[in-house]
């Protein structure tokens, strides 16, 4: 049971969706970090820190609600009821394109944002999410 499921949902919330995130940037990080290992370590910081933010990220759509939390350590929830979202835009990388993964952003009437990073097929996800507003 994740955290969301466990912490956030109110009894009478059905979860609809649970949006995956592809892992298939953390392999080109986690590439680049070991090619570029000899720069001071840079490239493999970032490639652990990337990890542990796919790893501590969670995404899911209820049939009153889209959810987000990020962190592990300290955590960070956002929520906007669906009946709220005015807009979602989808972004796509050269990588994202060619790997069919992409950034969902949600973006509600109470100027609240949330933004599904790397998610798989992000224009699937996008056609659901109008499907249940």
């Amino acid at each position: 049971m994740s955290y969301l499921e466990k912490n956030v949902l109110s009894e009478t919330e059905i979860i609809l969706m649970k949006v995956e995130k592809n892992p298939i940037f953390l392999i080109l990080s986690w590439i680049w970090g070991i090619l570029g290992f000899w720069l001071l370590f840079i490239p493999t910081i970032k490639a652990i820190i990337y990890t542990i933010r796919y790893v501590t990220t969670e995404y899911l759509v209820t049939d009153k609600s889209v959810m987000e939390k990020q962190g592990w350590i300290s955590t960070h929830t956002d929520e906007t009821p669906l009946n709220k979202i005015e807009n979602i835009v989808v972004h796509y990388t050269l990588f994202g394109k060619i790997f069919n993964y992409g950034t969902v952003s949600i973006q509600g009437a109470n100027r609240n944002n949330i933004v599904f990073k790397n998610v798989k097929n992000a224009e699937n996800v996008k056609k659901q999410l109008k499907e249940l507003i």
